[in-house]
């Protein structure tokens, strides 16, 4: 039993002891599981190189290919995060103008509806007025008929009190009345209009 604990313990010793194993993001070294993450995602492809059959190389090679390879990442990092504060900022600014321009079609909306109302108000104070004022006018025309029939009245009265007093009284009338007609065109036979209302004495 104690060989088998001391077997089983010497293999997980020995499987997690570091390996000299080292992925490759192209021509560089990756740097972390991100980056060589990130470089399979856009070529679906991660080399595995042994450290020990890449002896011959100088250490100094591939320390200056490692810091070329973290420069870089950086800068693809502070890259990816420019990208993204652009993006952000361009998303607010067109929340913004999509915010802007729905206030400023409700504000539009809400200046029509009242142009509307003031213009429904305004026409029914002239339907007001016009029946107002035809109102006035009917009874002018009410009043204007009824004091042509009082004339009417009065002098059809006046004119039977003389024609039935004196009946030679009204054929001196009848005969006058065709002497001013007699007048009236003899004047006014020289001019464009004739003048009815210049009688003469």
């Amino acid at each position: 039993m104690k060989n088998i604990i001391f077997l089983c313990f010497l293999l997980v010793i020995t499987n997690c002891a570091r390996s000299n194993v080292v992925y490759w993001c192209g021509d560089h070294p990756c740097i972390n599981k991100k980056e060589k993450e990130a470089y399979f995602k856009k070529t679906m492809i991660v080399e595995i190189k042994d450290l020990k059959k890449n002896s011959n190389k100088n250490n100094s090679e591939i320390e200056e290919i490692t810091k070329r390879a973290r420069l870089d990442e950086k800068k693809r990092i502070k890259e990816e995060k420019d990208l993204a504060k652009q993006l952000k900022l361009e998303k607010k600014r067109r929340l913004k103008e999509e915010k802007d321009l729905a206030k400023q079609l409700k504000l539009e909306k809400k200046r029509r509806l009242k142009e509307e109302k003031d213009l429904a108000k305004k026409l029914e104070l002239e339907e007001k007025k016009l029946k107002k004022q035809a109102k006035v006018e009917k009874k002018i025309q009410i009043n204007k008929e009824k004091d042509l029939s009082q004339k009417k009245v009065s002098r059809d009265s006046k004119k039977s009190i003389k024609i039935g007093t004196n009946t030679e009284a009204s054929k001196i009338q009848l005969n006058n009345f065709s002497e001013l007609v007699d007048k009236i065109t003899k004047e006014n036979t020289l001019r464009p209009y004739p003048d009815i209302n210049d009688i003469p004495n």
